[in-house]
């Protein structure tokens, strides 16, 4: 869906450049550069939002209030003591 609206806005202004009268050529780049930059940032969120979930969490069970809490387990001391190439 995004690069569908990317490409399409970059279509559109493309055809302003070619086929657009001499006020009319380069109207849509301002739109087109922005809704790209917008566009790419809101797909970067939803990646990491999907990966953040998924990477190093464990579900782990309240006691107190009976829901599910993620923890972040990282075993530190054989990250450390590992050999650095």
């Amino acid at each position: 869906m995004y690069f569908a609206v990317m490409s399409l806005s970059n279509l559109l202004n493309i055809l302003t450049y070619y086929c657009g009268s001499n006020t009319t050529r380069g109207s849509l780049a301002t739109f087109t550069s922005c809704i790209s930059v917008t566009l790419v940032s809101r797909l970067m969120l939803n990646l990491h939002k999907s990966v953040d979930t998924g990477i190093l969490t464990t579900p782990v069970q309240d006691d107190d209030y009976d829901s599910i809490a993620l923890t972040t387990r990282i075993n530190v001391q054989s990250t450390i003591s590992s050999p650095q190439c």
